[in-house]
């Protein structure tokens, strides 16, 4: 496994990226950026890395109050979460590694988790009703790339494409949103995004406006990254989760900080 540098931040918010070590010895000791798989269509492996985030209560007074103005300044109904957008942007660097003599093909999944609500496709059913319905998407990646044999190819999602999936991540989940309708539209330049009802293939309904519209001051930033690889033969993937704070709510330690030091969230998964 690789060791990854941490780079620590130290005093004020610097703004400089941070990598989030790997196989960490504090509170998510079961996180991973390694992962291996002998291939074939079922042969994927999954790993995820948490974000080192601060408890709200270990901020700066002006930054927990912020968010008490923000909830002053949007609707009634909706709710201004702990950890957004403004706060910190992500972006995961990974290369895989052929560990056969063959030309072969792998594909690179991202999916996450916000302070609510944990985004996993392979447990959104849309369509109960169509056995031949296309699986739901990630909320990036799902690319073929082509490997050639005992070669190496590396990649990177990067922050827009992270932000893009934070947003992506709250429309689904918070807003009923179509995950085919989230992922293949742009929305990180978009002022709000309108919640809908629960579409009901059985019964055809669904899908209307309810609710205030939530503005982009409110959107849920991830604090968890989940990463799926499905090779096509025996390979192995490194991936490194480098953040890069605006506030300062990123811990120095990373998620080697003491219990209690930290929050490491893993709410329940999103269900329409």
């Amino acid at each position: 496994m690789n060791k990854l540098i941490f780079i620590a931040l130290v005093g004020a918010c610097t703004n400089e990226p941070q990598y989030v070590p790997c196989a960490p010895m504090g509170p998510a000791g079961m996180d991973v950026c390694t992962l291996e798989s002998d291939g074939g269509d079922m042969a994927e492996a999954k790993g995820s890395v948490h974000i080192p985030i601060k408890p709200e209560g270990d901020w700066k007074a002006s930054d927990q109050e912020r968010r008490e103005i923000l909830q002053n300044e949007v609707d009634s109904g909706i709710e201004v979460p702990i950890y957004r957008l403004e706060h910190y942007d992500i972006s995961v660097e990974w290369t895989v590694t052929n560990l056969t003599g063959a030309m072969s093909e792998f594909r690179v999944d991202l999916n996450g988790a916000n302070e609510a609500f944990t985004y996993d496709p392979s447990l959104i059913i849309l369509d109960p009703t169509d056995d031949e319905a296309p699986p739901t998407p990630p909320l990036a990646g799902d690319i073929p790339t082509s490997i050639e044999p005992n070669a190496t190819v590396s990649g990177t999602f990067r922050e827009d494409q992270l932000r893009e999936a934070a947003i992506d991540c709250d429309q689904v989940t918070r807003g009923n949103v179509n995950p085919f309708r989230a992922t293949l539209t742009t929305s990180r330049h978009d002022d709000q995004f309108q919640p809908v009802t629960p579409y009901d293939y059985v019964t055809m309904t669904g899908g209307d406006p309810t609710g205030p519209a939530v503005p982009s001051i409110a959107w849920r930033q991830l604090v968890r990254i989940d990463i799926v690889f499905k090779p096509s033969a025996h390979m192995k993937i490194d991936y490194s989760v480098r953040v890069r704070e605006h506030v300062e709510v990123i811990h120095e330690m990373g998620l080697n900080a003491p219990a209690g030091e930290i929050e490491v969230l893993d709410p329940a998964p999103y269900v329409p």
